[in-house]
């Protein structure tokens, strides 16, 4: 198979290019960042909008205005992942990688980077530009005096009760993270505290703004990622209050056969890296996923969370194939959503039996049954 590219040059609304459209919302976004008054600034971003393009350079325009900043992540992966951006993205900037006493803490190829120190003592990094670790170990440092500024990335992947504890470290921060990825964990039942603008396990982000409700909010306006066939069901099946589109239009992100099957049960996929976004592509020449809802024989909340269906279908670059035994619509049907409605709870996804209807109503008009 050959996967081709063509360079978005399509105007939107008002005539104005996916381009256009993007780094305007950037620029807009290091403003409030970098001269804003206001003490948080929220941004979200769908699947593929440049979310981690975003956070490393604001953080790099931040340390070169004289900022030093500290960058808090959810996981050690994402911090290993941040760390590494930030080091090739800039050889010369001072970055520290705060990690914990275990073995192996962080990915051995931060140490490939010079300019990148590592430890697991906060004085070891004391006076660098820029300072990244996970939330559940920034709430373990007690600095001298907070930081100026901080950067949260995934700040929905995040609990309230994550970023109270490390409240108290910063005095402005930038939240940035997808509203339509899983909602954050909790190992204990939290019904007595939902709808309360306290609730421990309500994300970082909807905490935030149900106690300010006057930050700047921002949204990456483009997925870059998704194609044009994939990007207006995504858009309208999860993100219906934070709407976004593809970064190509119809028929400029192709998939097709370059030759005959031979009788293998696989085939290689080449995608020639015409540009920088081709070249990612490669990375992501299709995905085949199993739909959640395949052999169930009945439909819980917890597999209709929005979020799990939404990572499934976001994924892709240019082509997605859904799995699914025969059955899952008339499953939907049989069992409407039933959860009881939690007063003052806010959520910026859709219902998930709402989500799943309309993303199954969408595949229905490209099924391929299995005789």
């Amino acid at each position: 198979m050959t996967a081709t590219t063509a360079a978005p040059v399509r105007p939107l609304a008002g005539g104005v290019s996916p381009a256009a459209a993007a780094a305007a919302a950037t620029e807009a976004i290091l403003a409030d960042a970098l001269e804003g008054t206001h003490r948080g600034v929220v941004v979200d971003s769908p699947p593929g909008a440049g979310k981690s393009t975003l956070v490393v350079r604001a953080a790099r325009e931040l340390a070169a205005a004289g900022h030093p900043l500290m960058v808090i992540a959810q996981t050690n992966a994402q911090v290993d992942d941040l760390v590494d951006r930030l080091a090739r993205a800039d050889p010369e900037l001072p970055v520290g990688r705060l990690h914990s006493n275990e073995p192996k803490p962080y990915d051995p190829v931060l140490d490939g980077h010079p300019s990148v120190r590592t430890s697991a003592k906060p004085a070891d990094l004391a006076g660098l530009d820029i300072v990244v670790s996970t939330a559940a170990k920034w709430a373990w440092v007690t600095p001298e005096e907070p930081w100026r500024h901080a950067i949260v990335d995934e700040a929905y992947q995040m609990r309230s009760d994550a970023l109270l504890a490390v409240a108290g470290l910063f005095e402005r921060a930038l939240f940035v993270g997808d509203p339509g990825q899983l909602d954050p964990f909790s190992q204990v039942g939290v019904d007595q505290w939902a709808g309360q603008a306290f609730d421990p396990s309500a994300s970082a982000v909807s905490t935030l703004l149900a106690h300010n409700p006057g930050l700047p909010q921002h949204r990456l306006p483009v997925s870059w990622r998704l194609p044009h066939s994939a990007a207006e069901l995504v858009s309208d099946a999860f993100y219906p209050y934070t709407p976004f589109r593809s970064g190509t239009g119809p028929g400029e992100r192709l998939l097709s056969f370059t030759a005959a099957a031979d009788g293998r049960h696989a085939h290689r996929m080449r995608t020639p890296a015409r540009d920088a976004r081709a070249a990612g592509a490669a990375r992501t020449d299709c995905t085949v996923v199993l739909h959640p809802l395949s052999g169930r024989p009945d439909a819980t909340a917890f597999h209709l969370e929005t979020g799990r269906l939404c990572v499934l279908a976001s994924r892709h670059r240019h082509a997605c194939v859904v799995v699914c035994r025969a059955g899952a619509a008339e499953l939907l049907d049989e069992h409407p959503a039933t959860e009881p409605v939690r007063l003052g709870a806010a959520s910026p996804g859709p219902d998930g039996w709402e989500a799943h209807q309309a993303v199954l109503s969408h595949l229905a008009g490209h099924r391929v049954p299995l005789v």
